[in-house]
């Protein structure tokens, strides 16, 4: 997944969608999840060298008008102009930590790029 914001901006804001893939109850997740510490990070990905640790996200919950059985929960993190202020490709991750101690490093089957442009 590519996505590109301008150096020094912090519009617009990241946001993924949270996939449910049936093989958990909704419900308990979105209990389990509200008590979640959501953080997230971006690395330079020639060098390595971290660019964000730890930021907080946030979740935000969309009721489908037509099907109210279908909720869909996105990841949001809002950039600071400091997070930006360096050009450059960054891979970001999103890690969910649950209070059991269990980690989900969010996104699971692509990764996410995140191109700061001048």
């Amino acid at each position: 997944m590519e996505f590109f914001i301008r150096q020094g901006a912090t519009d617009p804001i990241l946001k993924m969608r949270l996939i449910d893939d049936g093989k958990n109850d909704k419900s308990s997740f979105n209990d389990v999840l509200e008590t979640a510490t959501i953080t997230f990070e971006m690395f330079d990905v020639k060098t390595g060298n971290y660019q964000i640790l730890d930021s907080p996200c946030s979740t935000v919950l969309r009721t489908k008008k037509y099907n109210y059985t279908t909720d869909e929960i996105y990841l949001t993190h809002r950039f600071s102009k400091q997070q930006t202020s360096v050009v450059g490709r960054f891979e970001g991750k999103i890690n969910i930590n649950f209070e059991d101690g269990n980690l989900l490093i969010v996104p699971i089957k692509e990764k996410l790029f995140i191109n700061i442009i001048s």
